[in-house]
């Protein structure tokens, strides 16, 4: 049997060793060469935000609204989402010029007396918020003041009416709703006592222009 060299043999153990050596230094290195990878972290998906509808908050009208008539509005938003409060804006731009008139102009807010209690109320109009921009529909709402100072929740007077092109006042101890601040015709509404509410009521006729005669 022929036997190898001892170079050989010191070579191939060489050669075992330095393999064994290269599998160890493999397995200590192997973790930290792996290549590192992002943890996915699941997070709630972020609804999309609501199509503009017009102001919501009160604050976002415009008007100078005292405390207890801010609190009034808010609670009857509260139990009618449906609906927003009218602003200005809400008015369409025409050829009248009623802004220049009165100076401090709000088409849908008056405050009065409207119920003959000596206690002062105020009038708003609503639109509905699914209403087309361009066409809004309205709702006008009676608050009533009380002797604490407070206001009643709001009594619906006229609802889903157009009114982009007309405006609120009190005249005496009536509400006048005028659809078309450019025509004559216009809707009043007094208090009625009997029946606890609001009537609409016809204008009285026109007196003649010409004087009555002279009795003889």
């Amino acid at each position: 049997m022929t036997s190898r060299p001892p170079s050989l043999r010191r070579n191939s153990a060489s050669r075992r060793f330095l393999a064994v050596a290269g599998l160890v230094f493999a397995s200590v290195l192997a973790p930290n060469c792996r290549p590192r990878t992002t943890l996915a972290v699941r997070t709630e998906a972020t609804p999309a935000p609501s199509a503009d509808r017009g102001p919501a908050r009160v604050e976002a009208v415009g008007y100078e609204f005292r405390p207890a008539e801010k609190k009034a509005v808010e609670e009857f938003l509260r139990m009618n989402p449906d609906l927003r409060a009218a602003s200005d804006g809400d008015r369409r731009k025409g050829d009248d010029d009623v802004e220049s008139l009165y100076g401090v102009y709000h088409p849908y807010f008056v405050r009065g007396d409207v119920n003959d209690d000596g206690l002062l109320d105020f009038v708003l109009a609503f639109v509905r918020r699914d209403s087309d921009p361009d066409s809004p529909w309205f709702s006008i709402v009676v608050f009533a003041g009380r002797g604490d100072g407070s206001f009643s929740t709001g009594a619906s007077l006229e609802r889903d009416i157009s009114l982009a092109d007309g405006d609120l006042a009190i005249d005496r101890d009536s509400i006048v709703v005028t659809p078309d601040v450019s025509q004559d015709a216009a809707r009043r509404y007094r208090w009625d006592p009997g029946k606890q509410r609001h009537v609409f009521v016809r204008d009285a006729p026109e007196e003649p222009s010409s004087p009555p005669p002279a009795q003889t």
